[in-house]
């Protein structure tokens, strides 16, 4: 992977000039022109990426929202840039967020070097595979990402994931190939269907749903996270606002996540945070206001534990009542 030693020391050592720098960037935005700042986490302390090596802030930066809502150049960078420079250096994108990775690629021109750069692979065969991923790599104008993951896992049959032509396949002769140094899997459902790929040792990070509705349902925490944790992976967050309100309708019509709201936006951080072994949050963030709130949540964290806890776990059965299984299966049968 072409600079990927460099990228990766980088990352190691963002602790002195980045922190630096993102903090007084963040301070400039503050007293600068007529928009609010939206503050900064380069501060925090960073949470190891498991045996990837690296350690990232809490916040990282998911693409879909504003992908899916077709945002213009000059937004979209806007705020993209003003999660960098605040602190992000996790940037989770794919093919399938309509303009994400377009619009990604003039600020990957100036600033590629800044991110351990995500991008995914969905498809059910090996060739299809490497078809999405060239494609993903030309619309960043990028040689290379750091990682990608096999992607909504929970939708492949064992033969279409790990079959001879399957998407493994495919992802690993991407990795050959030098577009990408690490391999990771993701989605929403169906918890059993990752464990076998897991159970192939290729796979170095999970980013699955996870919040505090979600897991009276699908229950990654239980059901998948002692394995990912036996392999050393890598555990991302999303979902942590539950999912955007209105599925696929709802990002285009830029509708927030459904524990967006002041009322539970709080908990929502501090539930995903408390999991063990969690090393960053993906949320998807269409406008500075929404970073900022974010941001601000994140450096409001408080581990849950005792009478909250205990609070947040019977509104979270409450919840997951009306919410049902709005991200899909839960069982391959079903």
């Amino acid at each position: 992977m072409k600079n990927g030693l460099e990228r990766r020391d980088f990352l190691r050592t963002v602790g002195t000039g980045l922190i630096g720098a993102a903090a007084s960037s963040a301070m400039a935005a503050e007293t600068n022109g007529d928009k609010p700042g939206v503050g900064t986490i380069a501060d925090l302390p960073k949470r190891r990426l498991g045996r990837i090596g690296i350690d990232v802030p809490p916040l990282s930066f998911g693409t879909a929202a504003m992908g899916h809502a077709f945002y213009r150049a000059e937004p979209f960078e806007e705020v993209v840039n003003a999660a960098i420079d605040a602190g992000v250096t996790y940037m989770d994108t794919a093919r399938l967020y309509d303009v994400a990775e377009d619009r990604l690629a003039p600020i990957l021109a100036k600033r590629r070097k800044e991110l351990f750069l995500v991008t995914k692979a969905w498809a059910r065969s090996r060739d299809e595979a490497l078809s999405a991923l060239e494609q993903s790599l030309t619309a960043m104008q990028v040689d290379s990402v750091d990682l990608i993951h096999l992607h909504n896992v929970g939708q492949y049959t064992r033969e279409e994931a790990l079959g001879k032509g399957g998407l493994l396949e495919g992802v690993l002769e991407a990795r050959k190939r030098g577009w990408c140094e690490f391999i990771g899997c993701s989605g929403h459902g169906v918890p059993a269907r990752f464990i076998p790929i897991i159970d192939t040792g290729e796979i170095d990070l999970i980013m699955v749903a996870m919040n505090f509705v979600d897991r009276h349902t699908y229950n990654f925490e239980e059901r998948l996270l002692p394995v990912a944790r036996k392999h050393d992976c890598g555990i991302v967050c999303m979902k942590v606002y539950g999912g955007v309100t209105g599925s696929w309708d709802g990002y285009k019509k830029r509708r927030p996540g459904r524990l967006a709201s002041d009322e539970h936006r709080q908990t929502a951080f501090d539930y995903a945070l408390s999991i063990p072994d969690v090393a960053t949050c993906v949320v998807g963030l269409k406008t500075l206001d929404e970073l900022r709130l974010a941001i601000q949540a994140v450096r409001n964290f408080k581990p849950l534990d005792g009478k909250r806890r205990e609070e947040v776990t019977t509104l979270g059965k409450q919840m997951a009542e009306e919410w049902a299984d709005h991200l899909g299966p839960v069982h391959a049968n079903a």
